[in-house]
């Protein structure tokens, strides 16, 4: 595969009355062409202002921004918001985590999609209206005719979000972007719009950055994951040695963590204390307040990327010794 994304070095910082807010902090990572790449952490881990910066979403200033955002080898740091316009939406498209907020009660469903397409897309508007009607019969929307002459509020919240799909895939980006798509739905809906978008991302062959706390949303999902811990990625590694040997332990600690059958009548693992305020982050090694095998290094240095093998790396000092990536 060859990769359309490349972030490097980047940095998101919020200048705040209460401190520097340091949200991302030097993270780099890739995305192929065609994979969905899982981001994985609590909230409060920098996760979905990492996608916002991609997005080119974060006010610049108050907001200090640095790095490289390479798509498709030209770099989209410092592009003019005109410039960011024209890819944001049709290029790179993102599906937002609170359907009913995202959409504009006034008008109807139909108006809003042909918004999307009238911007991005050199349609007329029959050609508009077949493209809408045509995504909506792919995501299994009932009715779709009448659908897009209804508002907002008459829909379920399941089939916002698979409209919130619909929208982001009109344009046929390369790559989506979903923000914890589905956080806010109950199992059964959950399961369809997961498989909705698997169905859909083989289809279209679009790239996928999944944002999620939810690991069994991931081992259904993705094909890659990153975990973020307080503004850092700690462990990459593709989705089944991620399950099989989680190295780092803020892994080890989310994977512990899942509610299993086996845990009836027992005390459920969890793990100790909480993400620290982004202008409350420790020295060193940013999870060494919470972690059980923490070190005097771990309090001192902030670990660098050790590699585990060619798809498996982890920012942890207990890897020490290990090659730097």
């Amino acid at each position: 595969m060859s990769t359309i994304l490349e972030v490097k070095n980047l940095k998101t910082y919020f200048r705040t009355p209460d401190g520097l807010v340091k949200a991302v902090d030097d993270i780099s990572f890739k995305v192929e062409k065609g994979e969905i790449l899982a981001l994985v952490g609590e909230s409060g881990c920098g996760k979905s202002v990492t996608v916002q910066t991609i997005l080119g979403l974060i006010k610049v200033p108050p907001a200090k921004v640095e790095g490289e955002i390479y798509y498709k080898g030209k770099n989209l740091a410092g592009l003019s918001n005109k410039a960011y316009r024209d890819i944001r939406g049709k290029e790179i498209s993102m599906i937002f985590q609170e359907p009913m907020s995202t959409f504009d009660p006034l008008f109807t469903i139909g108006y809003q999609l042909k918004e999307v397409a009238r911007a991005h897309m050199p349609w007329d508007e029959g050609k508009t209206y077949e493209e809408i009607i045509s995504i909506l019969r792919r995501i299994n929307i009932p009715e779709p005719e009448k659908r897009c002459k209804e508002y907002p509020h008459e829909m379920s919240g399941g089939m916002l979000q698979r409209i919130m799909i619909a929208m982001a895939l009109i344009t046929n980006p390369e790559i989506v972007i979903a923000d914890e798509p589905t956080t806010a739905l109950d199992v059964t809906i959950q399961a369809q719009v997961l498989n909705i978008m698997r169905e859909l991302q083989g289809e279209f062959g679009s790239s996928i950055i999944f944002i999620t706390h939810d690991l069994g949303v991931v081992a259904e999902l993705a094909d890659r994951v990153h975990v973020m811990y307080a503004g850092k990625i700690v462990e990459k590694a593709g989705v089944n040695e991620l399950y099989s040997s989680p190295s780092h332990p803020y892994t080890k600690g989310l994977l512990n963590s899942r509610v299993m059958r086996s845990y009836k009548g027992k005390k459920l693992p969890y793990i100790e204390g909480y993400v620290p305020r982004a202008y409350e982050f420790p020295d060193g090694c940013r999870f060494n307040p919470r972690c059980p095998h923490v070190m005097e290094i771990c309090r001192e240095k902030d670990p660098p990327e050790f590699s585990l093998n060619a798809s498996h790396s982890v920012a942890c000092w207990l890897f020490d010794g290990r090659s730097e990536t």
